[in-house]
């Protein structure tokens, strides 16, 4: 290439690429055809006149954010790089991606549905805007610790700025008549009664095996864990129990105070936080069982998931299946 061609080249990929002007104005400017300029532009990248580098978050593998939104079928994928593996570390990187994803694609006029643990307890210690929504609370309280559900709605809807609807109940009981005659209370009847305005939710996922889930240690205190491990529990979501392939799992459903199946498939985005070594086969579960719509985790686990030949084929046709399937 001599410097006269390397010139107009240079002129062209300026104007385009710096400048902003079209092909077609360029094409005018130079007084050759437009199919000439893109050939101009090409030899331009060939050749180094032009070098386009992508600068992602340093926070979030692309690759593997990618590959889980295509794998999958995503809406929202986002593989968190965090400097270890240690769980505290894990669910705080992880509180912190999940919080600026909230801040992102949250819109006035939501309703936001939350459910809690030691991850999403994270995400709202690390939210600081938010658009004006409504905040409803999805599942009532697992355990008396600063994780439950109360407090993660709470500190959320002090951000949002909007009205916060909490459920003051158990998450499991120990008898359905005990459920039901929750259920009909007031207050918790007008919360339960907004699941079905819902636009957005955020959700945990719990692991049965390897066990980590309060939801887990609730089945053991009301004595039906052994009897539900036997049955395949791998994971769940709110109180809906999931096994391995993501079928739902019949157990707790007549004793739990929270949203159920098929209101959770309503819901247009069911956006998951979860990460860690104990989680894996939890969220692949969770995935196949077409509740999630969007995932947040660690790119260690991400590249699990996407390592797993099971899961090969995607989830996006299973996950419309499976929605159509818990509405009818």
């Amino acid at each position: 290439m001599g410097p006269d061609e390397r010139v107009r080249i240079a002129y062209a990929a300026k104007r385009h690429y710096i400048d902003g002007v079209s092909r077609v104005e360029i094409a005018d400017e130079m007084a050759v055809s437009r199919f000439k300029i893109a050939r101009m532009l090409e030899s331009a990248l060939e050749n180094g006149i032009v070098k386009i580098t992508i600068e992602p978050l340093d926070s979030v593998d692309l690759d593997l954010s990618i590959g889980l939104r295509d794998r999958f079928g995503l809406t929202h994928a986002l593989a968190v790089i965090t400097p270890g593996q240690a769980a505290e570390t894990i669910q705080d990187r992880l509180g912190i991606a999940a919080a600026e994803l909230l801040s992102e694609i949250v819109v006035d006029g939501d309703v936001l549905g939350l459910t809690a643990g030691r991850t999403l307890t994270a995400t709202a210690s690390h939210l600081t805007r938010l658009a004006a929504c409504e905040v409803v609370q999805l599942a009532g309280v697992a355990a008396a610790t600063p994780e439950n559900g109360v407090e993660v709605m709470r500190r959320v809807s002090r951000v949002a700025g909007g009205r916060a609807h909490a459920i003051f109940a158990p998450l499991v009981v120990d008898t359905p008549v005990t459920a039901e005659a929750l259920r009909r209370e007031p207050g918790i009847k007008d919360t339960m009664r907004r699941f079905g305005s819902v636009t957005k939710a955020v959700v945990a996922i719990g692991s049965w095996s390897p066990p980590d889930s309060q939801l887990y240690d609730n089945a053991a205190r009301i004595g039906v864990l052994d009897e539900l491990l036997g049955r395949g529990v791998q994971a769940e979501i709110c109180a809906t129990l999931l096994d391995r392939d993501g079928r739902e799992v019949d157990g707790l459903t007549d004793r739990s105070i929270a949203i159920d199946t098929a209101q959770l498939c309503d819901i247009p985005d069911v956006i998951a936080v979860a990460g860690g070594t104990l989680k894996t086969a939890a969220v692949a579960a969770a995935l196949r069982s077409g509740i999630v719509t969007s995932l947040v985790t660690d790119a260690a686990l991400a590249q699990r998931l996407l390592d797993d030949d099971s899961l090969a084929n995607g989830s996006g046709p299973v996950r419309a299946s499976a929605r159509r399937s818990a509405r009818t």
